[in-house]
């Protein structure tokens, strides 16, 4: 069903502080993935580390949207695996299907229809899946 790892997400509370850890620091290679969902509250942005997608996403004020939430929640860290497929619907019937919680189905921006799936269906794993698209394609290299 999941056709490919595309990335994972680390969830940071000062985006300045950890882009130098990971690109300065690490090598990592900023690419231009990059931007802000005012709608959910964070900025992002995407780079190469050792030839492999990693994306930072921090909340726009902290406690607030569901990145502000987690990370009062949990911490800084791991935030989710992103994982194209072929068909968002298809993929959300399989899982569903299967009795794995959807949630937060978004097929309202053409370029980026994605869900995640339950953690607390897939061992504390937030798991993001999208479909893939001309345009999710060129960005992912």
């Amino acid at each position: 069903m999941l056709k490919r790892l595309d990335h994972v997400s680390i969830g940071v509370l000062d985006m300045d502080k950890a882009r130098d850890l990971f690109c300065e620091v690490l090598g990592g290679e900023i690419l231009p993935d990059a931007g802000e969902s005012p709608a959910e509250g964070f900025d992002w942005i995407t780079f190469l580390l050792g030839g492999k997608r990693v994306e930072l996403v921090s909340p726009r004020i902290p406690g607030e949207g569901g990145v502000g939430q987690y990370l009062d929640k949990y911490g800084e860290g791991f935030h989710h695996l992103s994982c194209a497929v072929d068909n968002l619907e298809e993929a959300r019937t399989h899982f569903e299907s299967k009795g794995i919680r959807v949630l937060g189905y978004n097929d309202e921006v053409a370029s980026f229809k994605h869900f995640y799936l339950h953690p607390k269906d897939t061992f504390g794993a937030l798991i993001q899946v999208f479909e893939e698209c001309a345009e999710t394609i060129e960005l992912s290299g």
